[in-house]
């Protein structure tokens, strides 16, 4: 360091050798202890960190990704050894059963969206109202792989009630959608999914395969336009049809079907609907049958209903046709293929799969089937998993979309023209795509998911670390706050506000070592002008100027009493202060300074969807030194006030402006040999009052507009640092030992904190 002045003066040195002991005692929390969702406070060789976001759960913790992963594996593993209890005890049924059950939810990684869906939701699987509608034959509403949902059914014209002992289709296929297997933890009540069954009568598929005719397909136009447009008058979100017409769509040009079907498509498009029901088809069976002539059916694309996407434009977006995979996780030989409606086609399991098929006497009864009608209703499950998870608040044809987009399409799923988008993998679509972000907006269409105006915040660069006078006021009014951030296919996903926060490390034990080894001082007047520069000067004080740490000082002390300290670090702050020291009362110091902090506020440094933040400061102090005996008494005080700025904030609407106050008492006493004794309580830089006004994200509606909640936060801390510290000053070998020990009460101005302990020893010699 080097000093100009116009009258020599010596310069001290300093050689510390510090012997630094840091304890913790007492109870509370808030101690700077650091666990898997708080990242590491700053301290000496510690900077800033960034804080790894959480995922709000429903039991009220907050688990990184890598503690979720965790999770999610450990309640799959729960799930399936359920269904393995369930198979053996229950239901009583042989190793057949448990491995059908086993590779169905393994294909589509069941068992690790039901994961995701009772962490966020809980075991009780409350939330949103999800209702699901069935056209088939008939249900079996007291079976019991039903006891955890509200079924209704409806005799639509032909059909009849259904005997306890006869099998039942309807039954079968609402069962994989709702029942006890695959997609859904339903292991208590109260789920709020309601089934509808609106029973119609239908043949068995036996016999040979007919194709229909242009004829037939015009005959039967109306009295399925009729049957549709009942069925979708009744508010489902979901529609599962597991029948359709025989033959393939290839046999049909756009212009035949409009001709011949036009009311049934114009009742399915469902034009005018703010949200159109989703209509899960299978694709049909007419894989490896032959016609009454004799010759192998086409089964190269679905059938007629469920192909009518492939070419109805008004159809596509809420309508997806479903092909069966077998264990083996190939194509069954009796399923269509995806075909010309590749684009709006899906693979999943259908082969051998559990499913609930009458009562008799012995008990509720269940068995293995295959056919594309039990593949379908695996699809529609899944879309009642991901409708939960993501609180209705995407859109139906969202939902679609991202079913498609997150598919399995790597090696044999490929192969687009059988499996269309792949094989359903709900884990995939369970799980955030891509990084989340902090958006302001976003698409309103599930075509364009990255159609934003506003580009997206990343949520692993959104964080703000706190700075000391600050403490944990922000944090804790965030801490009970729950904010979304949205995937790159526009899903929310929820996490702990707080957690964004860095908590104040305080002063750092450096620091607190220059102001040990540098007490307040009796001011002297000079006989002459003084001038001192000092590069990258450590902060010693107690007030605003100990946020200056690592400025440089350019100091001017007069004889008249006057002196002023401009202080500057380019680009992150810069100021000044003018102290006055009356020659006819010299005890008495006044000081006013300004400071102006351009990329933080108090220390604390926002950067993401905070924005940035900046501050002015006006502050005013007094010094008073006095004599009691041999006792020499020194006092320092400050207050301030504070006016912020914030940038670029998704979040900050506002600051208010902030006051804020430090003091620092000290009495010391001297001893034989030159020795000291002092005692010194103080009381680091503390915001007393001031406010945030935030708007934070809280989800979206279904046309793709941000929720926001509004939140006006207090800055001021919940508790209030005091440091008590004993410090014994003698001399040795030509400079002076200094051994002491500081007690911190409420450190970080943390309530709940437990109180820390430091024990100084230093070494200062001056030459």
């Amino acid at each position: 360091m080097m000093a100009a002045q116009v009258k020599s003066f010596p310069y001290p040195a300093l050689l510390a050798l510090p012997l630094i002991l840091l304890a913790a005692c007492g109870g509370g929390g808030g101690g700077g202890s650091t666990t898997a969702n708080q990242p590491r406070s700053p301290g000496p060789g510690n900077p800033p960190q960034q804080p790894e976001p959480c995922f709000n759960t429903a039991t009220g913790e907050c688990l990184t990704n890598a503690e979720l992963g965790t999770a999610v594996r450990r309640l799959a593993e729960t799930a399936k050894g359920r269904y393995t209890s369930e198979v053996n005890g229950a239901w009583g049924h042989s190793s057949r059963m448990i491995n059908a059950l086993t590779w169905t939810a393994e294909a589509i990684n069941a068992h690790q969206a039901a994961a995701h869906l009772v962490l966020a939701h809980g075991d009780a699987f409350l939330g949103e109202d999800v209702t699901i509608g069935f056209i088939d034959d008939g249900i079996l509403a007291t079976h019991e792989t039903f006891d955890y949902v509200d079924v209704t059914e409806e005799l639509l014209a032909g059909a009849v009630n259904q005997g306890l002992d006869e099998f039942s289709h309807g039954t079968a296929v609402a069962s994989i959608a709702v029942g006890n297997f695959v997609e859904l933890p339903l292991d208590s009540p109260d789920h709020n999914i309601n089934v509808k069954m609106f029973a119609i009568p239908l043949g068995d598929g036996s016999g040979p395969y007919r194709p229909i005719t242009l004829n037939q397909l015009s005959a039967a136009d109306f009295g399925n336009s009729e049957l549709y447009s009942y069925v979708l008058n009744n508010d489902l979100d979901i529609l599962n049809l597991s029948f359709g017409y025989s033959g393939s769509i290839e046999g049909y040009s756009e212009q035949d079907l409009r001709n011949n079907y036009s009311k049934t498509i114009a009742t399915l498009a469902q034009a005018g609907s703010q949200e159109k029901t989703i209509l899960v088809w299978a694709a049909g069976n007419a894989g490896g049958r032959t016609t009454v002539d004799g010759e192998s059916a086409n089964y190269s694309s679905p059938g007629i209903d469920a192909g009518l996407v492939a070419h109805v434009e008004e159809l596509q977006g809420h309508s997806i046709a479903v092909v069966s995979i077998g264990e083996d996780g190939g194509i069954s030989d009796f399923s269509n293929r995806c075909g010309i409606a590749a684009d709006f086609c899906i693979a999943a399991p259908g082969e051998l799969v559990p499913i609930a098929t009458k009562i008799d006497f012995d008990g509720d009864y269940y068995g293995l089937s295959s056919g594309t009608s039990y593949a379908a209703p695996m699809v529609s499950g899944g879309l009642i998993t991901m409708k939960k998870l993501f609180r209705d608040q995407l859109s139906n044809e969202e939902l679609v979309s991202r079913l498609f987009s997150t598919a399995n399409d790597d090696g044999i799923y490929a192969t687009s023209a059988i499996y269309g988008h792949g094989l359903m993998d709900l884990g995939a679509a369970t799980n955030p795509w891509g990084v989340p972000e902090f958006m302001s907006t976003l698409p309103s269409t599930s075509s364009d998911p990255l159609g934003a105006t506003d580009v997206g915040i990343p949520i692993t660069s959104t964080f703000m670390t706190l700075g000391a006078p600050l403490g944990d006021g922000l944090s804790n009014a965030l801490a009970s706050q729950e904010i979304a951030a949205f995937d790159a296919l526009g899903a929310p996903f929820w996490f702990q506000a707080g957690n964004f926060t860095v908590p104040s490390a305080g002063a750092s034990v450096a620091a607190g070592l220059q102001r040990f080894l540098n007490p307040i001082q009796w001011r002297s007047l000079p006989d002459a002008w003084r001038f001192n520069l000092q590069e990258n000067a450590p902060a010693t004080e107690t007030g605003h100027l100990a946020l200056t740490d690592g400025a440089s000082r350019f100091t001017v002390d007069g004889p008249q009493g006057v002196a002023a300290t401009v202080f500057q670090e380019p680009g992150e702050m810069e100021g000044l202060t003018l102290a006055w020291t009356p020659m006819a009362f010299s005890a008495l110091t006044m000081e006013a300074g300004y400071l102006n902090e351009q990329q933080s506020l108090l220390g604390s440094e926002a950067k993401g969807a905070f924005g940035s933040l900046a501050g002015e400061t006006l502050f005013l102090g007094a010094g008073l030194n006095a004599t009691a005996g041999s006792w020499k008494l020194a006092a320092q005080g400050e207050l301030g006030q504070v006016t912020p700025s914030v940038g670029q904030s998704q979040w900050i609407d506002g600051v208010s402006s902030l006051s804020t106050s430090a003091f620092r008492l000290q009495a010391s006493h001297p001893f034989v040999k030159g020795s000291t004794l002092s005692f010194s309580l103080s009381q680091p830089l503390r915001v007393e009052s001031g406010s945030v006004v935030l708007s934070l994200p809280t989800g979206r509606t279904q046309d793709g507009v941000v929720l926001s909640k509004a939140l006006s936060a207090p800055l001021a801390p919940s508790g209030r640092q005091l440091d008590l510290t004993t410090r014994l000053q003698f001399p040795w070998l030509g400079g002076d030992v200094s051994l002491g020990a500081t007690r911190s009460g409420q450190p970080r101005h943390q309530q709940t904190a437990a109180p820390e302990w430091t024990l100084f020893t230093g070494y200062r010699s001056t030459w």
